[in-house]
């Protein structure tokens, strides 16, 4: 039993987003432990807030982003496919 035709683009566009997400977070949480050697609380006040604020902003874009991902390799593998039949 196979996969379905869609199913590889979509798994494969969730991936991507994920990733996308992950390298995102660990860059976030890089500036924190570089912002945490200063010593004082106001910076990590507004650092958490504005860790926060881009984790919330990168829950709600990742369905936009994995969206656009799954279009784009629909589009690449519709042209490679055409290519092959053309030549």
């Amino acid at each position: 039993m196979g996969r379905t035709n869609k199913q590889p683009y979509v798994s494969k566009a969730w991936m991507i987003a994920l990733v996308i997400g992950l390298v995102f977070v660990a860059i976030g949480y890089g500036v924190r432990f570089v912002m945490d050697d200063s010593s004082k609380t106001d910076a990590q006040s507004w650092l958490d807030l504005a860790l926060f604020l881009c984790g919330y902003l990168l829950f709600f874009c990742l369905k936009p982003i994995q969206a656009a991902i799954h279009r784009k390799l629909r589009r690449r593998a519709f042209r490679n496919a055409r290519q092959k039949t053309l030549s």
